[in-house]
Formats: C-alpha cells, sequence, structure tokens
C-alpha cells in the first residue's frame, strides 16, 4: 500500500510538472495577448457553478418519514 501510493504521488508531480512546464512557455499569440491562468480558472469555476442544479428542498415533514412515506 505504502509503494502505491509512492508510485501515485510521483506520478501527480510528473503531471504537475509537466503542466506548469506547459503554462511557462507561452505561444506567440499567448505572448502578444494578456494571459493569465488565474482569470481561466475563475472562469472555469463560474461556470461550474451556473450549471449546478439547485439542492432538494427538504420540509420538516421529510425528516420523520420512511421511504414508504409511513411516518417513522
Amino acid at each position: 500500500e505504502r509503494t502505491a501510493r509512492a508510485n501515485l504521488k510521483a506520478v501527480r508531480q510528473a503531471k504537475q510538472t509537466a503542466r506548469l512546464a506547459t503554462l511557462d512557455q507561452p505561444s506567440q499569440e499567448e505572448e502578444e495577448d494578456i494571459y493569465s491562468p488565474y482569470i481561466l480558472e475563475e472562469e472555469h469555476i463560474e461556470m461550474t457553478e451556473a450549471n449546478s442544479p439547485p439542492p432538494p428542498m427538504r420540509t420538516l415533514g421529510d425528516y420523520g418519514q420512511r421511504n414508504d412515506g409511513e411516518i417513522a
């Protein structure tokens, strides 16, 4: 189990360093534009929050009932 965790950690770190290396080398188009990875992350967070459905409404009567509708 320790070996598996160590292997997963090594893979995670390798992916992270590869991702950071690609972010550090912007293309010519990105050099001309103002580019910030933080802005893109914030936009992604806002999109996921906007697409999530609202939580189900619970009333006090829901807590005392079983699955078949009988009172507990």
